[in-house]
């Protein structure tokens, strides 16, 4: 027998549903209502695939749909403005109120609270459609009813027609506001006694603050008076204390001196007794304003040059055939302003007045040092400082930005100390920069020096001393800097620095131009192995003939018991002997030589023994052996691979790149292979550590971090360059940082140079080298092509795919660590080899092995 619950009158019965229905119900309410306001709001009726309404047709929707929920969003918010008109936007309001209170609130689900919604959205609409509110709204809209069907069939045809629009209003505002207060709860008219009565208490309660805030005052004002009577009597009993404490002061101050005087006299006679000498305090030199800025003009004839071509007709390079007559470039092709009147930008005035500032600055902070010499140079002026003793340099650095504010300077860089002196150095940049001629540089006598074999003219430091580096000496050299720093410019006048001195059968490039743009400009000199490489997937094919190339070199020099470049070129030759005349013997053709069956035995012998290799002949290595042999060149020339740009490499193919440089960079150096690699993206994913390893010599321009310059000089420093050529250089075996101004080389003189080299001959490129590029470009080649290093690795491929029973790509990458190019031409070399089958879509291939 059912038991009836008792439940109080006027309160709802308790409900019977489970606990969690709470919870569910109010998170299914709050996600229908996101999802229908969403798309209420961003509702648009071009969004609609299909609109025939009132004779309008819309037959292209909007793709993709400006709707948030889509298709389904635009469908759902046309039916709800259609059904209730503008009150359709009170719907998700009032399901989202109802989700929170059942899902935060501990609210149960009662049927008042769905009569109060459904009550709550039906008389807005109706409202909106007899006060006739959102007409144009509507219609733009394609509603045409501002509430809606329920709007105009119960508001405007029922209610309207039997109260009129006056009745039916006050009739709607009732049932509007029972349904607000049946969907939340609240009540109006006790709502607005509550606070009418709190206002009255607040008007009683600030009246008496007032009244206390007042009396406070009163005899805050008692107090303050006492405490100054107070305090003026401490004070007066402190001013007697500390005038005691003077005199006391002065007392001591007496008999201290006293005590020295008496101390001087009783050593001036111990010093007249037993005289010994006294060394003199250091004193700092006087100080000096130096002007390194000034160019220097070294007079030379208009068609000097500096280096004279010594012509060798015995040498043999990679290809000497039209070069025995070639003329190196004079400086008549570089412009030089020589009758350039002297700086007139440096005032000493301004100097002193900056580095007085820079002194009172620090003094201000309590940091006290002595001015020092002021060396103004072409980009920026060195003010140098001596700390007092004691006094930490570290305090100097600490300032730079106060030091920045003081001296009004766009970016300041201090040095804490300058290598090899005792003084504190802060660099500003100057607001005139004074360019940096390369024929300047070139006309320097340490340019033209004898010690350096392949000589760079870099620019001038801040003392205007030449920096001129050596790349056989670097031996390889790492270029980086941000867009519009100067790293083009520097790389125009490392060329030209190397076409100054060297023929194409003493030197030869190899160009990489990713960019197509850069290096265009040396595509007809005669200086070039091979046209310049711009596109990235022949780089590594290029590359490797240059590993190929340092690996036949080491052969030969081993072979000529040499250990490096120099060594081979300068190694003693053979003297040329006469060839002999023999004259012919006279053999008879009609009688029979009798074999001799010694010889017989002991060829047979060899032929078992392996010694004389497989009847036949021998395989392609030895006969590519004995053609290296035969072609034994009288000397090398050096090759330069420059890199323009090397993050374009890098996501080429990052893994074959990074192998081929890191070979090339370890081993190259004693087989007269050099390096420049140039970037405008110093990022540790491009610059790697590998790279960063065997590339000690570094330039910096201009970068836009300090974490760009640590990638590349492994210390801050580049991200406080001013640009247009300031430059940090790390030179070789050194690991202090030169600040320079870069050497400067206008397009023009670029091209009159080029102009002038490719009319002395004409361009003799490799074939050999040309088709190896071009087949790795292509993704082809054949078995003779494959190198040392691929040799190698393919016994390990061999080795994985005999154990795996399968091959594929993805396995050789996955197993070795190869990049996809490599991995995929390992398996190319395999199937040409006839190891593995060929591809079957996605399946692995066969092994024949």
């Amino acid at each position: 027998m059912a038991v009836k619950k008792n439940t109080v009158r006027g309160e709802e019965p308790e409900s019977n549903l489970p606990l969690w229905f709470n919870e569910v119900a109010g998170i299914a309410l709050i996600g229908v209502g996101i999802i229908l306001t969403l798309s209420l709001i961003t509702f648009t009726p071009h969004d609609l695939p299909i609109l025939s309404i009132g004779g309008v047709i819309d037959n292209e929707p909007n793709i993709p749909r400006e709707n948030s929920i889509g298709v389904v969003g635009a469908l759902l918010s046309f039916f709800v403005l259609r059904v209730f008109g503008a009150a359709g936007y009170l719907l998700p309001i009032g399901m989202l109120w109802l989700g929170i209170a059942y899902a935060f609130m501990g609210a149960k689900f009662s049927k008042r609270t769905v009569i109060g919604l459904f009550c709550f959205v039906l008389t807005g609409a109706c409202l909106l459609n007899v006060t006739e509110v959102l007409t144009e709204w509507a219609a733009r809209n394609y509603i045409f009813e501002p509430g809606g069907f329920a709007g105009l069939w119960l508001g405007t045809n029922v209610l309207e027609a039997l109260l009129n629009k006056t009745g039916a209003i006050i009739l709607l505002v009732m049932l509007y506001m029972i349904g607000m207060i049946m969907l939340t709860g609240l009540h109006p008219i006790q709502f607005s006694k509550v606070c009418w009565a709190n206002f009255k208490q607040w008007r009683v309660k600030r009246a008496n603050d007032r009244e206390r805030l007042a009396e406070k005052k009163g005899k805050r004002s008692a107090r303050e008076a006492e405490r100054s009577a107070r305090q003026l009597e401490r004070d007066n009993a402190k001013a007697e204390t500390k005038e005691k404490a003077q005199e006391e002061n002065e007392r001591a101050k007496e008999v201290k001196a006293k005590k020295a005087a008496l101390a001087k006299l009783n050593r001036a006679e111990e010093d007249k007794k037993n005289p010994q000498v006294e060394m003199e305090l250091k004193e700092i030199p006087k100080p000096q304003i130096i002007d390194s800025s000034q160019r220097r003009n070294n007079k030379r004839e208009p068609g000097a040059k500096p280096f004279e071509r010594k012509k060798n007709p015995d040498a043999i390079s990679l290809s000497t055939d039209g070069f025995e007559n070639y003329e190196t470039p004079g400086f008549d092709l570089l412009a030089f302003d020589e009758s350039e009147p002297e700086d007139e930008g440096m005032d000493q005035g301004e100097l002193l007045s900056i580095q007085k500032t820079i002194v009172d600055t620090l003094k201000a902070f309590g940091v006290e040092v002595t001015a020092g010499d002021i060396t103004r140079g072409p980009t920026i002026t060195r003010y140098e400082v001596y700390p007092s003793s004691g006094l930490r340099v570290s305090r100097i650095t600490q300032l730079e930005a106060d030091l920045a504010r003081a001296t009004k300077a766009e970016r300041i860089n201090i040095l804490a100390p300058i290598p090899g002196k005792d003084t504190v150095g802060i660099e500003i940049a100057n607001d005139n920069k004074v360019a940096v001629p390369l024929r300047e540089l070139l006309q320097d006598e340490a340019f033209t020096s004898a010690k350096n074999k392949i000589p760079l003219a870099l620019g001038k430091d801040v003392y205007g001393n030449t920096v001129i580096g050596d790349l056989a000496a670097m031996p390889h050299l790492l270029v980086a800097g941000a867009t519009g720093a100067g790293k083009s410019v520097c790389i125009n006048s490392i060329i030209a620095s190397i076409l100054f001195k060297f023929s194409p059968d003493e030197l030869r490039f190899i160009m990489v131009d990713p960019k197509v743009v850069e290096m265009q400009i040396y595509g007809r000199l005669p200086h070039l192995v091979v046209p310049v490489v711009t596109d990235p997937n022949k780089v590594v094919a290029a590359l490797r003939w240059v590993v190929n190339e340092m690996e036949k070199r080491y052969r030969l020099f081993a072979k000529c018991g040499v250990r490096n470049f120099d060594g081979f070129n300068d190694r003693p030759r053979p003297e040329k002997e006469e060839p002999v005349v023999v004259e012919p013997e006279v053999v008879d053709e009609t009688a029979e030589e009798e074999p001799d069956p010694e010889a017989i035995e002991s060829i047979a012998r060899a032929l078992e023994d392996g010694e004389l290799g497989p009847i036949g002949g021998g395989d392609d290595d030895e006969l590519d052996m004995e053609e290296e042999e035969a072609e034994m060149p009288d000397r090398f020339p050096y090759i330069v691979v420059i890199i323009d740009e090397l993050a374009d490499l890098m996501q080429t193919a990052p893994a074959d790149v990074e192998q081929n440089i890191a070979r090339i960079a370890q081993k190259a150096r004693a087989a007269g292979i050099h390096l420049i690699i140039a970037t405008q993206t110093p990022r540790a994913d491009v610059v790697t550590g590998i790279i960063k390893a065997n590339i000690p010599s570094r330039i910096a321009f201009q970068v836009s971090s300090a974490l760009d310059s640590r990638v590349i000089l492994d210390t801050k420093g580049a991200d406080k360059l001013v640009g247009k050529g300031d430059m940090l250089y790390l030179p070789p075996g050194s690991a202090k940082l030169e600040r320079a101004q870069g050497a400067f080389v206008s397009d023009e003189e670029v091209e009159a140079i080029v102009e002038h080299c490719a009319a002395q001959s004409e361009q003799v490129f490799e074939p050999s080298i040309q088709e190896s590029i071009e087949k790795g470009g292509s993704g082809g080649g054949d078995e003779n092509d494959v190198s040392d290093a691929d040799e190698e690795c393919l016994l390990k491929c061999i080795e994985v795919i005999t154990t795996e029973q399968k091959a594929s790509t993805s396995l050789l990458q996955r197993r070795l660590r190869l990049g996809y190019t490599r991995a995929a031409r390992m398996m190319d070399i395999l199937e040409e080899r006839q190891m593995i089958g060929p591809a079957d879509g996605a399946k692995a291939r066969d092994v024949h092995i």
